[in-house]
């Protein structure tokens, strides 16, 4: 784990707690449930297969091409002789010598393999980020869904029912008819206000679900939605954007990309051949045993590659252009998301102090004046309405600051669990 961001982990309560799947009552963290995802997502899948793809080029860089043998089998003896017949009258050994081009395909395979992990990296670093975002979304869905819950309770609190009622709890007045239907529809908002939480928290559920592998019938508890800690200093931020694994797997196309320069140079004329053959012919009036050897040489007079190796250099010159674009990209991205996690943060406590504390504070003082027969039915309705709609809107605060937190962390590189070490593929089946 990056060394700047473990002081952001411990603050924000994101350690990797342990995991007991049949325990329905421990909650998944953010650390545990992206370690989940990592075992079991086929996006990581995909890029461990790649870089066993870029072991086999490497692998297959170095071969030589395979020899070849030639047998002729004719009657040119029979007809000098005159003995006729059909007789073997050459055999012979072909090698072709990839002088020079082995080394060069070797350095383009193993840069093919060092920009495939990271890619790797890359891809682990946007898995993150995704379930970043599904977890901090069901932490919503199940906050509103609690605050929709209390919300319907409280409606229900001032319903008119009967006598028995009001004799049994003297903090509730009598409600004129006028006054018992406005509450009534106050409580049946409240009632469409939990189903409409329901759905909502049903679908966060099942996508959170589905990207961490889990049984779609299978309770799940979350931490609550917290205060975002204050981020790192920028400058530290920024110096972790150079090790950013999208602009490593840029760099190593570029080096990629240059060995294709000297493979494409290499690869202009055909392998020169050698070939060492043995054959018989009627010399002297009689057979004699003949040998050699020979050497073949492309001549480059139509086709000389040129073309090859300028479409070598222009593939370095792009790859290059998509690290600087990267580059720019990742830098404009983290300098926004930094300031827009900042204004979210004080956005959130200025909130809570200045908008939500008086907004529950009034709210009591209005039940206690309604209870005593002091303030009007209205007036409680728009007290209920402000404490509760402040409190949506700060659970909403809180989860677009959690957000723009995963933000910066794609943005400038960081992860939240270590880097998985690369696979053995000398190992798979």
């Amino acid at each position: 784990m990056h060394k700047i961001l473990v002081p952001l982990l411990m603050s924000a309560g994101l350690a990797i707690a342990p995991l007991t799947w049949a325990e329905p009552s421990l909650r998944w963290t953010l650390g545990a449930s992206i370690q989940r995802a990592l075992e079991v997502a086929p996006e990581m899948k995909t890029t461990d297969a790649e870089i066993g793809k870029q072991k086999g080029k490497l692998e297959q860089a170095d071969a030589w091409p395979n020899p070849s043998i030639s047998v002729q089998v004719d009657d040119t003896l029979g007809l000098d002789d005159t003995s006729g017949g059909y007789d073997l009258t050459e055999f012979a050994i072909s090698q072709a010598l990839p002088f020079g081009r082995l080394a060069h395909q070797r350095r383009q395979a193993e840069a093919g393999i060092a920009s495939a992990q990271a890619q790797h990296g890359y891809q682990q670093l946007l898995l993150e980020y995704k379930v970043a975002q599904r977890h901090h979304v069901l932490q919503l869905a199940e906050a509103k869904l609690k605050l929709a819950k209390k919300r319907l309770q409280q409606a229900g609190r001032y319903q008119n029912t009967g006598d028995k009622r009001r004799n049994s709890d003297p903090l509730i007045r009598y409600l004129t008819p006028l006054e018992t239907m406005r509450l009534d529809i106050v409580l049946q908002a409240a009632k469409q206000t939990v189903e409409v939480a329901e759905g909502e928290y049903n679908e966060a559920a099942a996508s959170f679900k589905a990207l961490l592998g889990i049984p779609i019938s299978e309770p799940l508890g979350l931490i609550p939605l917290e205060p975002v800690p204050a981020p790192q200093g920028f400058n530290a931020l920024e110096n972790s954007l150079q090790d950013h694994p999208a602009l490593e797997a840029d760099k190593q196309m570029i080096e990629s990309s240059r060995a294709g320069i000297a493979v494409a140079r290499s690869q202009r004329f055909a392998d020169p051949t050698l070939s060492v053959f043995r054959g018989k012919e009627f010399l002297d009036n009689r057979r004699q045993a003949t040998s050699g050897v020979m050497l073949n040489i492309q001549i480059p007079l139509w086709n000389q590659g040129k073309g090859r190796v300028t479409q070598a250099r222009y593939a370095v010159h792009q790859a290059q252009a998509e690290l600087s674009l990267r580059r720019r990209e990742l830098q404009t991205n983290l300098h926004k998301n930094y300031l827009h996690l900042g204004h979210l943060i004080e956005q959130a406590e200025h909130y809570r102090n200045n908008l939500l504390a008086p907004a529950q504070k009034m709210f009591s003082l209005t039940r206690k004046g309604f209870d005593a027969g002091e303030l009007n039915i209205l007036t409680l309705i728009d007290a209920n309405n402000t404490y509760f709609d402040a409190q949506e809107r700060y659970l909403e605060l809180l989860q677009e600051g959690w957000l723009e937190l995963a933000e910066v962390r794609k943005s400038s590189g960081l992860f939240l669990t270590d880097k998985r070490p690369v696979i053995q593929f000398g190992e798979v089946n």
